[in-house]
């Protein structure tokens, strides 16, 4: 029964929200969200506090079929941004390409997932209306997952990625855009200073900058959060980091002594469980001098850029309004 209601539910999440009048959307998908969050759990708690590998791998392959449905489904592709794969590449590498992109900037977009999910079917709607409204062109990478692939395969991933994407433009200003784990990934890149590459601007969307789970800090948002389990959250974490410390700097920014920092836009809202990372972690860059624009909303969810609601358009507009500013500084 638990199971049939779970169905409906997502029916109603993914096909009938969505047609419905942007100005009852939000309230919808906060009440259905909690509902969804209820059968994750419910999913967790069949596995033990010790699960197997091959537990891990059925539920992240569950997830990935979930992530990839709901990515199709609560977007549409913007038809006006052509849509390719390069070839010969050493991963799999994607390019969105608007009718007449902007000429001095292109973007890399580094997917979320909890390191277990994601990629270009998940995210290509989204990654399409991006494109549209920044006017960039914008590649996109895929990266190995976990339980298959541990730390730091996809770190080690994203740096072959951008080192073949940054030869393409050796002339043009970049911006690195990730949401939820691939913030975490873009962060992690911009930190390792064994690593050379560096974009002029960052965009953090939900980022997880903490894979060490400080338990005290985020224990007052685990009832808060409608989409993200923080037991959960910590097992994936801790089970990715691998032989690693989780509190790497490389895994965790937010322990990242910061040398130097490109320009961040940071969005979060303010009832999700990676709320904190985002403060301290502006905490830190302000410390630093690193100019960081840190954005916030009250009651959403993680990731709510990925939904068909009024208050994904406003932070799209948003992140449409910082890249047009970093033009305008560019050029000084």
């Amino acid at each position: 029964m638990v199971w049939l209601i779970a169905k409906i539910l997502e029916k109603f999440t993914l096909e009938i929200v969505p047609k419905l009048p942007i100005q009852i959307r939000t309230k919808l998908f906060r009440s259905v969200l909690k509902f969804r969050k209820i059968r994750d759990k419910a999913r967790l708690d069949v596995t033990n506090s010790n699960p197997t590998f091959e537990q891990r791998l059925e539920y992240a392959l569950d997830s990935r079929v979930g992530l990839n449905t709901s990515g199709q489904s609560l977007l549409t592709y913007s038809e006006s941004i052509q849509f390719s794969q390069i070839d010969d590449t050493p991963v799999n590498i994607y390019k969105f390409e608007p009718h007449n992109p902007n000429p001095s900037k292109y973007a890399i977009y580094f997917h979320g997932g909890g390191y277990f999910a994601g990629s270009i079917t998940s995210h290509k709607n989204f990654v399409s209306k991006l494109s549209e409204k920044t006017n960039l062109t914008i590649y996109f990478f895929e990266y190995r997952l976990s339980p298959e692939y541990l730390f730091p395969s996809a770190h080690d991933d994203a740096k072959i990625a951008v080192d073949f994407i940054s030869s393409l433009h050796p002339d043009k200003q970049s911006i690195w855009i990730g949401e939820s784990a691939g913030g975490g990934l873009a962060t992690g890149l911009c930190v390792d200073y064994d690593y050379l590459v560096r974009p002029d601007n960052l965009i953090l969307l939900s980022p997880w900058l903490d894979l060490s789970d400080k338990e005290e800090d985020k224990k007052y948002f685990k009832n808060r959060d409608i989409t993200i389990i923080i037991d959960g959250m910590h097992d994936v974490g801790e089970f990715y980091s691998s032989e690693h410390s989780s509190d790497n700097p490389i895994l965790s920014p937010i322990y990242a002594d910061i040398k130097s920092f490109p320009d961040t836009l940071i969005q979060v809202c303010t009832d999700e469980l990676l709320y904190n990372d985002a403060i301290e972690f502006t905490k830190k860059l302000k410390e630093k001098n690193v100019n960081v624009n840190l954005q916030t909303w009250n009651g959403l969810w993680h990731a709510w850029q990925f939904f068909p609601i009024k208050e994904a358009n406003e932070a799209i507009n948003l992140i449409v309004k910082y890249v047009k500013s970093s033009e305008n500084q560019s050029s000084r």
